[in-house]
């Protein structure tokens, strides 16, 4: 097997997910092969195996229960070295995502204790496993599968979880086994010294995932793990550059491990103990920490948790006056943080972020077509005018230069936010008067084709301002519908755009129907936007836009104007059949709590089916053609 890795890592999963099997001894008899040459090879040799260890994984995610009972076995001895391991960690993984699955849907006495087992091999070796990442990084995740939390999995850094994703989904109903194992796992890791991993590159993550976890289950551990956090804003540190005027900050703060903790902490902190860390911690400090590279994360997560107005206020009032140190810094979190913040709370009257900006790039009034631009670029009006000039010299050769659209990540972040909340104001006339080029080039650029996606798809800004900017956006959507990023814009334009307008943009891309429908994007655009049936007719592909506009008016309306009468009367015929929905939900949750109703109730899709139709077709043609042949046998026969 491990010979022949590659070629078994490409066919066995295959034949692991089909569906084709007559029954299940089939898919029986293949498992038992594949653990038969398991044991002959060795359970590490196979998982320390970048292929090997992928079969495994295959095998896990459609594995039975008998077939986890034996994996399980083979991995308990040797439990630690394989969480240590770099590709045999991502098979203990999903072993431990299946086990529980397995225990919430067909508990047995084999599966609780199985699992009992494996969580006190791993409470047994804790500190061998913080300090090493695939080891942090395996108890983090049977934390959170045991705690219900739905694991959140970093896709650059985890390139095989594409397995194990559907495998465990999130859960409010906590299973009494596993409650009991996870209050000793967690009761082991509270003893430790969390002081120490607090500043660890392995152990604040668990730290994190640790004080989600105490908060969502109410532990009786987490008031000592919340005094330990608090403690650590004593250790104040005065040696770092351009904040020496300010004097000692918080280190907790300044690091950046430990600043995820207090994020963490910030998140579950109840309106008593955040009015306290703020008035102790961050009062006299705010303005260092907002400018600060690591520290001012803990500031948006502040700002997006204040449970007071006058908290709020207070909080504003200091970090407006200093948006401009913060463009020169390229910190636009905070700015969106305070605009969310304000938007909250009811204070948008009291401060105008869009004229606080307008001042910070120094924008008069009279040249607000440049509104934009100058918050995209992050530059202020008078560098972008010296730009502007030297953009209308010639070159050497004597061919005029290119007007050029410099876009930044922090400036399409800052718009990026202020189109969700709905704010345009004085950046109307710079985005609805961009030339076809600029269109061109924000919408194919990764950066700022966010921005543009939110102003089209956001639902506080009105529908003429979007088809102002789309109007103009018309001429170029067959050179952005085959793009990554134009396509998303240009289905986003087709959402908020008018029948008039996309019968001129459907007509655009019609005429250049082939090379549209030859890329990948272009194709995906006419699937989902159904160009096929306004080529065939206009007027009845307007006809069912109008029905479609109809349909989607009337509903709102319906939800609109219902009555408080009918709203009572909705109220009281829920109640009375409380009880009834309580007992369906308690049964289906005791078949699988952890699937999600939808995913219940989810319908075949049309692929399936007609891949159905297919197969039942090739089935009757080969019964039709071995009935021919008995009857030529036959008639063959009797002649002889």
């Amino acid at each position: 097997m491990r010979c022949r890795g590659k070629m078994l890592s490409s066919f066995v999963p295959q034949v692991l997910e089909r569906e084709e099997f007559d029954n299940d001894t089939e898919r029986g008899l293949l498992e038992e092969k594949l653990l038969e040459q398991i044991k002959c090879d060795g359970i590490t040799r196979i998982l320390y195996h970048w292929d090997c260890s992928r079969v495994v994984e295959r095998l896990l995610a459609n594995c039975s229960s008998s077939a986890l009972l034996e994996v399980g076995a083979l991995i308990l001895p040797h439990i630690v070295e394989v969480a240590c391991h770099n590709f045999a960690s991502h098979v203990l993984e999903l072993f431990i995502m299946k086990l529980v699955r397995e225990i919430y849907t067909n508990e047995t006495s084999e599966l609780v204790t199985l699992a009992e087992q494996v969580f006190r091999k791993l409470c047994l070796d804790v500190s061998e496993l913080i300090s090493n990442p695939h080891g942090s990084y395996t108890l983090r995740i049977a934390l959170q599968v045991l705690g219900g939390i739905r694991v959140e999995v970093d896709k650059r850094k985890r390139k095989r979880w594409d397995i194990g994703q559907n495998i465990f989904y999130e859960t409010s109903n906590t299973h009494s086994t596993l409650k009991r194992i996870l209050h000793k796992f967690t009761k082991r890791l509270v003893k430790m010294d969390v002081g120490s991993l607090l500043w660890s590159e392995q152990g604040a993550p668990l730290l994190s995932v640790l004080l989600t976890l105490l908060h969502r289950t109410n532990n009786k551990s987490l008031p000592n793990l919340k005094s330990v956090i608090s403690s650590s804003f004593d250790k104040k540190v005065t040696e770092y550059k351009g904040f020496d005027e300010f004097g000692p900050l918080p280190a907790v703060l300044l690091d950046n491990k430990a600043s995820f903790v207090v994020q963490s902490y910030i998140k579950i902190c109840s309106k008593e103990e955040l009015e306290d860390l703020y008035s102790q911690q961050y009062k006299t400090i705010i303005v260092p920490l907002s400018l600060h590279p690591v520290a001012n994360y803990t500031v948006q997560t502040l700002l997006e948790h204040i449970p007071s107005r006058n908290m709020a206020q207070e909080m504003c009032s200091k970090i407006v006056p200093i948006f401009e140190d913060l463009m020169a810094e390229s910190i636009t979190g905070v700015i969106i943080s305070v605009t969310k913040c304000c938007h909250h709370h009811g204070l948008t009257s009291d401060f105008n972020i869009l004229k606080v900006l307008q001042d910070v790039f120094h924008i008069p009034d009279d040249q607000l077509h440049l509104f934009f631009r100058c918050v995209m670029s992050l530059t202020t009006h008078d560098v972008l005018l010296e730009k502007l000039e030297s953009y209308k010299k010639p070159t050497q050769s004597g061919k005029p230069r290119r007007d050029r659209f410099e876009a930044t990540l922090a400036g399409s972040l800052l718009l990026q936010g202020l189109f969700q909340l709905g704010l345009v104001g004085g950046l109307e006339e710079g985005l609805c008067g961009l030339s076809e080029d600029h269109i061109h080039y924000l919408s194919t650029n990764p950066q700022s084709s966010h921005a543009i996606q939110a102003f089209l798809s956001s639902l506080t800004i009105p529908v003429t301002l979007k088809h102002r900017f789309i109007k103009t956006a018309v001429f170029v959507v067959d050179k952005l519908v085959t793009t990554p990023s134009g396509s998303r814009i240009v289905e986003a334009m087709w959402q908020a755009a008018d029948s008039q307008i996309k019968t001129s943009i459907a007509q655009i891309l019609i005429s250049k129907e082939q090379a549209i429908r030859d890329n990948t994007y272009g194709s995906i655009f006419w699937r989902n936007c159904n160009l096929k049936a306004f080529k065939q007719g206009v007027s009845t592909w307007e006809e069912s836009e109008r029905k479609k506009k109809k349909n989607v008016e009337s509903f709102e309306s319906i939800i609109n104007d219902k009555s408080t009468d009918e709203k009572e009367n909705i109220v009281d015929h829920t109640l009375d059949h409380s009880t009834e929905n309580n007992e369906i939900e308690v049964k289906s949750d005791a078949v699988n709590p952890v699937v999600s109703k939808k995913a219940k109730k989810k319908k075949r899709s049309i692929n399936e089916e007609s891949i159905d139709s297919t197969k039942k077709l090739k089935k009757s043609k080969k019964n039709k053609e071995v009935k021919e042949s008995k009857k030529k046998k036959n008639k063959g026969g009797g002649s002889d």
